[in-house]
């Protein structure tokens, strides 16, 4: 048979250069032309004002989070985070060290109250440890037991304004969340454990909800999985990231540098925190704080306010306050790079969209031939545009079906499959970690955004089958 055709890069890396290279050496002159460009942006002045030479990427390696170039480098990604993606400049962004759960919980925290009886909570997963839920598997699990959790240890704790989802993902209309008096909206089931999105329909009576009453209610979404492909009208993505909050590392669709979370608030949701902080119902670690104290010699019994909070403001193209733990420049400066760079070989983000829509496209056309592979979502306008989630139907795998899995998987890898004679085929290095995650309802996971050239999803597709067929064979002999 001709050589099977392997995917360009076989792994999620985490960062935009590792996660863009094919190999070793693309890596190396992608890591020369970012430190080049990193010392052609950011320079050094003596006192006269005088160009004495750029910071290097060693420099840079080694400054503090404070102060020049630190200001720069954070006010520029910050900019070109919001600008790229396209948020509304009255949306203030938000910035800290962690990662996605923390500004998921950075967002809950100050959004979330216990104190206002009118603030009734909707979270999109069912309640934990329910029927609903076990379908859901762990990870989704997870979100709503922090926020239940969160109120029922509150001094004073209930969880009587929590309300979920009778399924995974759902956002029930309008009039249901007119009707059960939600103020706010958590939403945590779009793509990234299970491949799902919001339909059209959803998300619409959402939008118009919160259009309903902007001031007291508000939304916070999970975008993670999001940026870069959004699967609605532009239209509606425009309107998604002006009317919702969001959170997000900016990882599976882009490729982001891990250890930082971003998030977008509206000015109503800001002034929502601004009136939860005046009868606060738990505390709040300081290095998560979106507030911070009015007057510095009363850090304890002043009062608190978002106004000088890390933020980015993009009407004054400035930051509001600065971050409190040392971040990496390295980092901050390479997302910047990145998405400049990206904007450049690839196109604004609305292109980005529609080539995480294609790929998405290509998946359904290659599932609909082969009758080996179904999706894990059943409904094709709740497939995500980011993850992939792919079922094997194999009647011949019989009770081996993760034994089959599990040697496939090893075929994808580099560790390769070993057969009964002692006999060694090489890994693939096609795919190094295609795992669902635990509970969900899926085969092979696969991140799919317009990040990725079209070419590499047809080999991923033909590498899955390929080694699903190498594998049966291997444990079948077995038997």
């Amino acid at each position: 048979m001709d050589a099977l055709a392997v995917p360009s890069n076989p792994f999620f890396g985490v960062g935009p250069i590792s996660d863009g290279s094919c190999d070793a050496q693309d890596m190396a002159d992608k890591r020369a032309a970012f430190e080049t460009w990193l010392t052609e942006t950011y320079r050094k002045q003596d006192a006269t004002g005088r160009d004495i030479g750029g910071y290097s990427a060693a420099e840079l390696a080694l400054s503090m989070h404070r102060g020049e170039p630190a200001d720069s480098i954070l006010r520029d990604m910050m900019r070109t985070i919001h600008g790229y993606f396209g948020f509304p400049a009255s949306n203030r962004m938000a910035v800290g060290l962690g990662g996605g759960h923390t500004g998921f919980t950075v967002a809950v925290q100050h959004l979330m109250t216990l104190h206002d009886p009118a603030q009734q909570v909707f979270v999109d997963t069912p309640m934990p440890e329910t029927p609903a839920a076990a379908a859901c598997g762990f990870f989704r699990q997870s979100w709503a037991t922090q926020i239940i959790e969160m109120c029922a240890l509150a001094r004073d704790g209930t969880t009587d304004a929590l309300h979920f989802a009778s399924s995974d993902g759902a956002i029930p209309d309008r009039a249901e969340l007119e009707r059960r008096g939600i103020r706010l909206f958590i939403g945590v089931g779009h793509e990234t454990t299970g491949a799902s999105t919001y339909t059209t329909a959803q998300m619409r009576g959402l939008l118009d909800w919160l259009a309903g009453d902007p001031e007291n209610r508000h939304a916070i979404l999970d975008a993670t999985s999001l940026l870069g492909a959004m699967p609605w009208s532009e239209a509606m993505n425009v309107e998604v990231l002006a009317r919702c909050c969001v959170f997000m590392p900016l990882q599976k669709a882009i490729g982001g540098v891990a250890g930082y979370w971003v998030a977008s608030f509206t000015p109503q949701a800001l002034a929502q925190i601004e009136r939860n902080l005046q009868r606060p119902s738990w505390a709040i670690p300081r290095q998560q704080c979106l507030a911070v104290p009015t007057d510095p010699s009363r850090p304890l019994s002043g009062g608190r306010s978002v106004a000088n909070g890390p933020f980015y403001d993009a009407v004054a193209d400035r930051m509001t306050g600065g971050v409190i733990n040392t971040y990496s420049l390295l980092a901050f400066a390479e997302t910047t790079f990145a998405l400049r760079r990206q904007r450049e070989r690839i196109g604004p983000v609305e292109v980005l969209n529609a080539r995480s829509m294609a790929n998405r496209q290509r998946i359904e056309d290659w599932v609909a031939s082969e009758p080996l592979f179904d999706f894990a979502v059943p409904e094709p306008e709740r497939r995500g545009a980011a993850v992939t989630l792919l079922r094997v139907i194999d009647p011949e795998a019989g009770p081996h079906h993760a034994r089959i899995l599990a040697k496939a998987k090893q075929l994808l890898g580099h560790e390769g499959l070993v057969d009964q004679a002692g006999h060694h085929q090489p890994g693939l290095n096609a795919a190094r970690y295609v795992n669902a995650f635990p509970g969900m309802p899926g085969d092979f996971r696969a991140w799919i955004g317009g990040i990725r050239p079209p070419e590499d999803i047809d080999a991923l597709l033909s590498a899955f089958k390929f080694a699903w067929l190498e594998a049966r064979t291997a444990v079948l002999a077995e038997g």
